[in-house]
């Protein structure tokens, strides 16, 4: 969430497609989605250390403890993880927002999400892969990367999914608004 966060304010603040906005303005805008996004970022932290942390961490050694290893940054695979989901955004920014232009037509309110697929597919499957993972770790007895990697996949394929059905809404208000009357 903080990933995404991060790129959407640099978007607000790059955002060209509004005349009327002042840098001033821009940053005013940004600053009150910092605000929102991070108060959502804290309660989720709180829901997930609390709820989740605690939750599998209770079950498993706590020298090996694999969620209290990724919790504290020090997994491996998950700094992997989180390498490739910041490259993926940075990507995006780079090329899709500022080299291909959409800056150019992008206000900075369309930027100001609070709430976005991306963050509703992380919710569900932070709580479903945990359930998930309980279960993996239990009732198939696998390695904690192991259940990481089965985790990663629900992760993947959820997000294939949604980003499918966006593209799919988007190619079709594209197509409705493209008919322009034949004189």
């Amino acid at each position: 969430m903080l990933i995404v966060s991060t790129f959407l304010l640099l978007k607000i603040l790059f955002s060209q497609g509004d005349s009327n906005a002042t840098f001033a303005s821009k940053l005013i805008l940004a600053t009150k989605f910092f605000v929102f996004r991070t108060g959502i970022f804290f309660f989720y932290l709180l829901f997930i250390v609390v709820f989740l942390g605690f939750l599998v961490t209770g079950k498993e050694d706590f020298k090996n403890a694999g969620i209290f290893q990724t919790m504290t940054l020090q997994d491996p695979f998950y700094k992997i993880t989180l390498l490739n989901f910041v490259a993926f955004n940075l990507l995006e920014f780079l090329v899709q927002f500022l080299a291909i232009g959409d800056y150019k037509k992008s206000k900075p309110i369309d930027n100001f999400v609070i709430v976005d697929e991306r963050m509703i597919v992380v919710h569900v499957v932070v709580v479903l892969g945990s359930f998930l993972y309980q279960f993996v770790l239990e009732k198939i007895k696998v390695n904690h990367h192991t259940a990481m990697l089965i985790c990663v996949s629900l992760f993947v394929v959820v997000k294939i999914l949604v980003e499918i059905g966006k593209q799919r809404i988007n190619n079709n208000v594209a197509n409705e608004t493209e008919t322009v009357p034949y004189i």
